[in-house]
């Protein structure tokens, strides 16, 4: 079980478990190498003397750096995993940069759907909206240092305050005629309603909506059950007596908006205080038979993302003790196997679990210090570095007993706890250098692609691997020399006493060739025959043609499956990936799905050159922009048209045709004199009218929608121009509910957008900053992927010196990300940058068991010769592989499940990618590279010379030091192995 406790990819790529006297016998391996080997030596006699200075500026560090993290606010932004330059991150920057000129406005939704999932046009339901609407606008207060008082919501606003008149209006029409009172001037109709020669439409706070007068409706209505027409019956028991009131047959749920400029009175705290006040009202407090209320604000957006990433806290201590368990276990296993069990081991076992922590801490520490934000992803660091740095400590342990057996076995007089440290740090130091930089090169390119959250994850995973290997050689390296120390001073008594029992019986033999013997281990004794026995038997199984045949060609079916599997990978991302499962907004964004993106998905249009509009050219150059913009359709749906756009000049052609009439109100009250609208072509636009157009109450909502500044060619100081505006307009369509439809349409508006650079047009949605993920998620996976893969095998081949073992690692990586893909898309997991993450963080150690086994059975035909039998060479190379590989799999999978408890995607993810990763790295390792060099081997051999076999030179007998001499690059060796004997 040699290395049992250590991961494969911690153990040396280039040296295995070869001891370092070897290579200074022998001089062999690269200078580089041989430098590296130098240093850690110095290192382990320079740590041992200073082991107490070293652990206590350790502890001080990370102890400053834990207050530090503590002291830090989560925050998150979210267009964070936007991709790099994605057009959506300016039309979103667009989008602040309108409604928040002095500070951060109010955007603030409720959602209100019935609880027994019925209509909530029913009158009891409307009823109870509308006292819902007026304690949002009458109860919930801002404080405004300026006035030196509390304010409601209708004190305070100033524009869009009647964004929500549509929902009283028709509460207030439906209750006058449903009391059975006529008038004309009343109607309550879906998509548009009319209130006494007003008009407003019901689309941006109503839906789900069915009518009455829909044809699939009427054909119930006339077919009986067997098909025969019943148009004889008496229509009006067909009629419902609501539809004589409105044409509105359901609603199944209603938006209230609440939008206000930033005051300057107001900070940004207050304004997100008093969104989280709507929310805690409206979703905690409030308690209703009738209606299931739900908020919605980018301040509760960013809560939520801050509370999926602190639920992960609680969850590390879990992960941590599993992981002190079976630490305890396994290296409690090893010392028993070595017989050099003892209390001070179960000490390093559980700080070897706190010092990938301890890392941790100090790497975020340094970012935050340096002004980088506390993302919620970067929660999810502690539990990657404790399964993947944890293993360093594992591979000191081991290297430690070895050395400490060895020295027990041939003593030597300038043994001493230096001596020893500087043995382990000489055989594991360039080891932990490997992974390490394997695993920082793959943070490092990720750093680099997707999205600017992704890049915080990566970076902050780089510097904790960097600082795990710090304090692992200074931290765990002291302890491991100061608990070194108390098990040297106990051989020593124990070799005193061997002495005085020699002296008695007058045994005259050297003090320095006089070993120190144990009685061997009973657990050694036990079960290095079963062991061996087991691998033994897999060699056989593995070597017979039809089992490795049959393996590859499942290899093939894998890759297969897995292609197949990433061609069908959705790519999808939105805010409620970053919930908890837990939270309300997951059950919104259902509703939104189902009730609202598909009938009402509104553009925003921000003109912000709209220049003079009173050249008429110009002004139908604009309207036709506008026209364009409403009539898009595709394979996804299609505009509502001039019906559901807001576009304030149709409002000001109107107005300019009723202003200074002189029967000005006898024109409102002539229900059936319709007001005249000009077309396109006719319109007029005066600017000295703009200002009078804002102020009248019918029209005054749309100071929202436009920004004027003072009049540049105007002798009135106080004269005022447009400056800016926008308008929205909206489109409907089945298919809207997918993913992929919806960034169709998005780059439907943006190809209109651009026909019309004149008027520096930005179009926003909602969505836009995840539907731009859809272009760039397959380049940014492929780029990490292959940047990730070059930098590994420059990193190998120059600890490796070996093209065959860069080659098979590579071409590993490639086959394990594959795999990784394709099984998450038939797990129904989607392309994401938090996926991506993943997976980019799981590449830097999936090379290390494939590269291990390839090496070690290189190495295997080497020093057993190039006429040995493949059993052998397997046999070789799984007894230094098989075993480690396989508890640490156990290891990382019992740690990285302690997020399954966790109810966030994010975890969830990383579990799956992580788990995979491992099975599939343990499999290529184990069962598919073994049957692929055998194979590889049994084709070398098919197509020899006939005869060649048979002419097999006879090697002459040399001793080993001999046969490593001879060897091109110097197999794995140690002068004490407990190697299982095969």
């Amino acid at each position: 079980m040699d290395g049992s406790i250590a991961r494969p990819r911690r153990q040396s790529l280039l040296i295995g478990q070869r001891s370092l006297d070897v290579y200074n016998e022998v001089d062999q391996g690269p200078k580089f190498v041989r430098w590296i080997i130098g240093k850690f030596r110095n290192w382990g006699f320079l740590i041992a003397k200073h082991a107490w200075l070293a652990i206590i500026i350790c502890l001080i560090i990370s102890s400053l750096a834990m207050v530090k993290i503590l002291l830090t606010k989560q925050a998150n932004d979210i267009t964070g995993y936007t991709p790099y330059g994605a057009r959506a991150k300016d039309e979103y920057l667009e989008y602040q940069r309108f409604f928040s000129s002095s500070g951060l406005p109010i955007a603030a939704y409720l959602f209100i759907v019935a609880k027994d999932e019925g209509s909530m046009s029913r009158p009891d339901y409307l009823d109870e909206t509308i006292q819902v609407l007026n304690f949002a606008l009458n109860n919930i207060t801002m404080y405004d240092s300026i006035s030196g008082k509390n304010e409601t919501f209708n004190q305070f606003c100033q524009s869009f305050c009647q964004i929500n008149e549509p929902v009283r209006q028709f509460y207030n029409g439906y209750q006058i005629l449903s009391d059975g009172e006529q008038n004309t001037r009343i109607k309550i109709q879906y998509p548009v309603s009319d209130m006494f020669g007003r008009q407003f439409s019901l689309q941006p706070n109503f839906f789900g909506v069915e009518l009455f007068d829909q044809p699939d409706d009427a054909a119930k209505l006339l077919d009986s059950a067997d098909g025969d027409s019943v148009l004889e019956l008496n229509a009006t028991r067909l009629v419902d007596p609501v539809s004589k009131i409105t044409n509105v047959k359901s609603v199944k749920m209603i938006t209230l908006q609440f939008r206000a400029e930033h005051k300057a009175g107001w900070t940004d705290a207050q304004v997100k205080k008093w969104e989280m006040s709507l929310v805690d009202i409206f979703e905690q407090r409030y308690n209703s038979k009738r209606l299931k209320i739900y908020a919605y604000s980018q301040s509760y957006v960013e809560e939520e993302m801050v509370r999926g990433g602190i639920i992960m806290i609680p969850y590390l201590v879990v992960g941590f003790a599993i992981m002190c368990l079976c630490s305890c276990v396994l290296v409690m296993i090893r010392a028993l196997y070595m017989h050099q069990e003892n209390g001070y081991k179960v000490i390093l076992a559980i700080m070897a679990c706190l010092t990938p922590l301890l890392a941790c801490a100090t790497a975020l520490a340094l970012m935050f210090t340096c002004g980088v934000r506390f993302a919620s992803i970067l929660c999810v660091i502690p539990f990657l570095v404790l399964s993947i740095g944890v293993d360093s400590s594992y591979l000191m342990i081991h290297e430690w007993q070895r050395v400490t057996k060895h020295m027990r076995e041939t003593p030597r007089k300038k043994d001493s706890v230096g001596h020893r440290m500087s043995e382990v740090m000489a055989e594991v130091g360039p080891a932990i250098l490997i992974s390490c930089l394997t695993n920082m090169f793959a943070d490092f390119v990720g750093s680099f692609t997707s999205s600017p959250e992704i890049t915080l994850l990566c970076t902050g995973n780089m510097l904790s691997m960097w600082f795990a290997f710090i304090y692992q050689m200074t931290f765990y390296a002291g302890l491991m020399s100061i608990v070194g120390g108390y098990e040297f001073g106990s051989d020593e008594i124990d070799k005193n006493r061997m002495e005085i029992n020699i002296a008695e019986n007058r045994v005259n033999i050297a003090r320095h060739h006089r070993p120190l013997t144990r009685q061997p281990s009973k657990f050694h004794e036990a079960t290095q025959p079963i062991i061996s026995d087991s691998l033994q038997k897999y060699t056989h199984l593995m070597t017979t043609p039809l089992v490795f045949v049959s393996i590859c060609l499942a290899y093939l079916a894998y890759l297969a499956f897995s292609v197949y599997g990433i061609t069908q990978l959705n790519i999808n991302l939105t805010a409620q990936k970053l919930f908890a499962l837990d939270s309300p907004l997951l059950e919104l964004d259902d509703l939104r799905i189902k009730y609202q993106v598909p009938v009402y998905s509104m553009a925003t249009v921000f003109v912000n050159t709209p220049g003079k509009l009173e050249d008429p050219a110009r002004l139908k150059r604009l309207n036709e922009f506008v026209r364009e913009m409403e009539s898009i359709n595709g394979t996804w749906g299609e505009g509502w048209g001039e019906l559901g756009t807001k576009y304030f000049i149709r409002d000001y052609d109107v107005f300019q045709q009723s202003f200074g009439s002189e029967d000005e109100d006898e024109d409102f009250m002539d229900e059936d004199k319709p007001v005249t609208v000009h077309s396109d072509d006719k319109m007029t636009y005066r600017e000295d009218e703009l200002k009078y157009f804002l102020k009248w109450p019918e029209y005054d909502f749309w100071q929202g929608f436009v920004k004027l500044r003072n009049a540049t060619n105007s002798t009135d100081p106080e004269a005022e121009e447009l400056d800016r505006f926008f308008f929205t307009t909206g489109y409907h369509g089945e298919k809207l509910t997918v993913w992929t439809e919806r960034g169709e349409m998005l780059r439907a508006w943006r190809k209109v957008v651009d026909k019309y650079p004149d008027f520096g047009a930005s179009v926003y949605h909602e969505d836009g900053v995840y539907l731009d993920l859809i272009d760039n998620m397959p380049t940014d996976t492929w780029q990490s992927v292959l940047g990730t893969l070059v930098c590994m095998a420059l990193v190998c081949f120059v600890f490796l010196n070996n093209l065959f073992t860069v080659a098979i690692a590579s071409l590993s990586v490639l086959s394990i990300c594959a795999g990784i893909l394709g099984i998450l898309s038939w797990w129904h997991v989607d392309l994401d940058p938090i996926t991506m993450a993943a997976m980019i963080i799981s590449i830097g150690f999936s090379v290390d068991i494939p590269a291990h086994v390839s090496y070690h059975y290189y190495q295997a035909s080497i020093q057993e010769g190039p006429m040995s039998p493949p059993s052998s060479r397997l046999a070789n190379c799984l007894s230094s592989v098989a075993f480690p590989a396989l508890q640490a799999a156990l290891s990382t999978i019992l740690c990285v499940c302690s997020l399954l408890f966790v109810n966030l995607y994010m975890a969830e993810v990383f579990v799956k990618t992580m788990v995979l990763c491992v099975v599939l790295c343990n499999l290529h390792g184990l069962v598919f590279l073994p049957a692929i060099l055998i194979l590889l081997d049994s084709i070398r051999w098919a197509c020899r010379p006939k005869g060649a076999a048979a002419q097999r030179p006879k090697l002459p007998k040399t001793n080993s030091r001999q046969k490593q001499k001879n060897a091109k690059v110097q197999p794995e060796k140690s002068s004490v192995t407990d190697r299982p004997e095969v």
